[in-house]
């Protein structure tokens, strides 16, 4: 085995690279090898926002390349101050190669790039451990992700279905779950309808709503419309946690009061993305509720962002523990308060979730025949 060496990643790489992940996750689907690598290129080397200063890495030896570090690079704003951060993805290491110092040497690397701010979203153990030797700081609150259950029997079943050993168990008390929600629903009074209207969102008018909302976040992304409709582009395409919704809410004046996207299915629906002004948080997470449960949602997930603590408060959500939380590193600290003071817009949107490195997506096959049906219903991004 050679001496290791550090190097950007190149358009050549890609065929390598791409071989390296399916030897170090051969668990993700991928229906050939083109097709992993084809994605590869196009999220680390063709995205819209795309900065040769903040390249990918690889660490390579006498025999090849037995290390990878992707970066994602992302514009913000920190106050009126335009700033370059770096979404780092995909540390992997050559699996017969784990003793060498690859992983660490490359997160060193990285850290020495020209972004101001270096962010990890949703690591697994070994990652964290490896960011934080090389001098990042970890964010437990990140970790912790909200659940509220729009139809209450359904949705526990779907809270008890993680556990392996109570599958089967789920699955036979679905149809008396299903019983007991309908039941509740003719009993309970529904909700008062709010006061914010629901109108339909696309990339432009998400783009001028979070600008709008500059005095709430401090730190935000800064999108142009033609970037932001690549990655909603890419969310549509990530179809395993069903088709993606949203909404731009306007009050009674006229003014944006706040938005969402999620993803909808009959199992746990995802939250992309919740934006307010700091007096609508409630107000917002309410028409979300309203408008996945009136499609037939029976529960939503999302990340316990800090901006959102207040509103989710009375809102008879429960609490999850998932993963390792958020990684952070800056020399500058003051641009990392945000991320626990609240004032930060930084979602599903902006870190790695929205990608779909693990495979190939597709729904479930119960979902997709479902989502056939309403095909005409559920337009994708539309509010009604």
């Amino acid at each position: 085995m050679g001496r290791l060496r550090l190097r950007a990643f190149e358009p050549q790489d890609v065929p390598e690279v791409a071989a390296l992940q399916a030897r170090v996750n051969p668990h993700y689907r991928w229906p050939s090898d083109a097709a992993r690598a084809a994605y590869l290129r196009e999220i680390l080397l063709d995205n819209p926002w795309c900065d040769p200063e903040l390249p990918s890495w690889v660490a390579e030896d006498g025999e090849g390349i037995i290390g990878f570090l992707g970066v994602i690079a992302r514009r913000m704003r920190f106050g009126a101050r335009p700033i370059r951060v770096a979404v780092s993805c995909q540390l992997m290491v050559d699996p017969a190669r784990r003793t060498s110092l690859a992983a660490l040497e490359l997160m060193r690397r990285f850290f020495l790039g020209p972004q101001d701010l270096s962010v990890a979203d949703g690591p697994n153990d070994a990652a964290r451990r490896c960011w934080e030797a090389a001098g990042g700081i970890a964010s437990p609150l990140h970790s912790l992700h909200w659940v509220r259950l729009l139809s209450p029997a359904r949705g526990a079943l779907q809270l008890a279905a993680s556990w392996p050993r109570l599958r089967t168990m789920t699955r036979l008390a679905a149809p008396f779950a299903a019983l007991a929600d309908e039941c509740g629903l003719r009993i309970s009074p529904r909700a008062p309808q709010g006061s914010l209207r629901e109108e339909a969102i696309d990339a432009e008018s998400l783009a001028t709503a979070i600008e709008h909302h500059r005095a709430a976040y401090v730190l935000r992304p800064h999108y142009d419309a033609a970037a932001l409709e690549w990655l909603l582009g890419q969310l549509r395409a990530k179809r395993r946690y069903g088709l993606m919704q949203g909404c731009l809410l306007r009050d009674s004046g006229g003014r944006v009061a706040g938005w969402f996207l999620y993803y909808l299915n009959r199992r746990m629906s995802q939250v992309l993305q919740v934006g307010a002004q700091r007096e609508c948080v409630g107000a917002t997470l309410e028409c979300l509720f309203e408008h996945a449960r009136s499609r037939g949602a029976v529960a939503l997930q999302g990340r316990l962002e800090p901006h959102l603590a207040n509103g989710l408060q009375g809102k008879r959500c429960l609490l999850q523990q998932r993963g390792a939380g958020m990684l952070l590193h800056a020399r500058d600290s003051s641009l990392l308060l945000p991320f626990f003071r609240g004032d930060a817009l930084f979602t599903r949107l902006d870190g790695e979730w929205w990608t779909r490195f693990s495979g190939d997506d597709a729904l479930p096959a119960d979902e997709a025949r479902e989502s056939k049906s309403r095909k005409q219903k559920l337009r994708p991004l539309l509010a009604g």
